[in-house]
């Protein structure tokens, strides 16, 4: 009996019309399996299925099927990125997913950025940045205070460098038409690399150092005079920050510079150095005049909500080149943009096979090709011959008169000898 040859992976025509993804679940329930996984541990999630839909998944193949999902849609997020601006795109470089209907022009926008660490399975803990952007509202409450709110947050989240941050960000911020919002503020700690962020995004943000961020200071500038033996009063530092909240930073920073002249230590130097060179960035009564938040509450949420709920749970511990698919999912659910998030993993996955197919089909064709033609000069009929062509007719020589007469050796009268010389002697007259 013949061996069966071995069966590879190939394509049925119906996958496409079924909207059908690796692997042996129906859409449903892989789309399912993909969204529990990313609110909760791989485990749970698998169990969480079967409980719904009766459905027995194993960890590995939930872990498998969710890191794939994830590596797709970062793919679609880095394509969204380096996208031009859609003016500038022609109508060949349009993308064949349908197109999503434009937000509205926001009036008033804050963005904020920040980084949060991750565990690592070596060990290590790695930096993950995140950036959250809202629109600026001004509510009043019954009493008639007025207080401002950030709402509609969508969040973009990567750990990756600096650099590679702001480009990859890029999408995010023209999905919520950042550089087109009639204001906008920006409030971080205050580092270099946001200030660049900025720059790079929207440099006409008024630029804010998150109040919370620039208390810490104060508060450890205060704890390291006490530390030297100078007594400061009990609420000393609630009205450093009241001051500093209502009537600016010149005053303050008078006072903190006349306490670390008192303890002349180093480290206290250092921090009264990183407030003074952000002396701008503290107006806060400025700020809250123009109806601007002056913290950045809403980027310590969103590493909370995007990165710390599933990627620090107890005992976990990541791979690095897991990371950033899962961020990526963890930003379509905490957008609410599951839907076309998922529609977008489908279309790219079913381009990804179709993309592997050809290319272990092209030497398959190569060589089925080279194949038919061997076979087909093998079995072709011969070419003839083409037939000779027949001589062309002799021409018949001049005949020349005989050199001798018939019969005899004398010569005749055709003999050169006889022949009358073309030039004769010219014979000169006897004078």
């Amino acid at each position: 009996m013949e061996r069966v040859r071995p069966v590879e992976s190939g394509f049925f025509p119906l996958d496409e019309e079924l909207a059908l993804l690796p692997g042996g679940l129906t859409p449903t329930q892989h789309e399912h399996l993909v969204h529990l996984a990313v609110w909760m541990p791989f485990a749970q999630a698998g169990k969480m299925l079967e409980s719904l839909l009766g459905v027995q998944v194993s960890e590995a193949t939930v872990r498998r099927m969710t890191e794939q999902a994830g590596a797709h849609y970062e793919q679609v997020q880095t394509a969204h990125s380096q996208q031009p601006e859609p003016e500038a795109q022609t109508a060949a470089s349009q993308p064949s997913e349908p197109e999503e209907k434009p937000l509205p022009v926001p009036l008033k926008q804050a963005i904020s950025s920040d980084g949060a660490y991750v565990p690592l399975i070596t060990g290590e803990w790695a930096e993950v940045r995140t950036m959250a952007i809202g629109d600026v509202e001004t509510h009043t409450s019954a009493e008639g205070n007025e207080h401002v709110k950030v709402s509609h947050l969508s969040y973009f989240s990567r750990m990756t460098d600096a650099d590679t941050f702001e480009k990859l960000s890029e999408g995010e911020i023209r999905r919520r038409r950042v550089r087109e919002a009639q204001s906008m503020c920006a409030v971080t700690d205050g580092a270099v690399w946001l200030q660049h962020f900025i720059d790079l995004h929207r440099p006409d943000a008024v630029r804010i150092l998150d109040f919370p961020h620039a208390a810490e200071y104060v508060s450890a500038i205060g704890e390291g005079v006490r530390a030297s033996g100078h007594r400061l009063p009990k609420k000393w530092l609630e009205g450093v920050l009241h001051r500093l909240k209502h009537e600016g930073p010149d005053r303050v920073l008078r006072h903190l510079s006349q306490l670390c002249g008192r303890c002349k230590h180093p480290e206290l130097d250092k921090k009264l150095r990183y407030l003074s060179t952000r002396r701008e960035l503290m107006q806060y009564p400025t700020y809250q005049q123009a109806g601007w938040p002056i913290g950045s509450g809403m980027v310590e949420s969103a590493n909370k909500v995007v990165m710390q709920m599933r990627l620090k749970g107890p005992g976990m511990r990541w791979e690095p080149a897991h990371v950033n698919p899962m961020l990526a999912l963890r930003t379509a659910v905490c957008n609410e943009r599951w839907p076309r998030a998922w529609q977008q993993v489908q279309t790219h996955s079913r381009q990804q096979c179709l993309l592997q197919l050809q290319i272990r089909a092209t030497p398959r064709l190569t060589q089925l090709l080279a194949s038919t033609l061997l076979l087909l000069l093998r079995f072709h009929p011969p070419t003839p011959r083409p037939a000779l062509s027949s001589p062309p007719p002799k021409v018949p020589r001049p005949s020349h008169p005989s050199a001798t007469l018939p019969g005899s050796s004398r010569p005749s009268s055709s003999h050169p000898w006889k022949r009358i010389p073309a030039c004769r002697p010219t014979l000169s007259a006897k004078k």
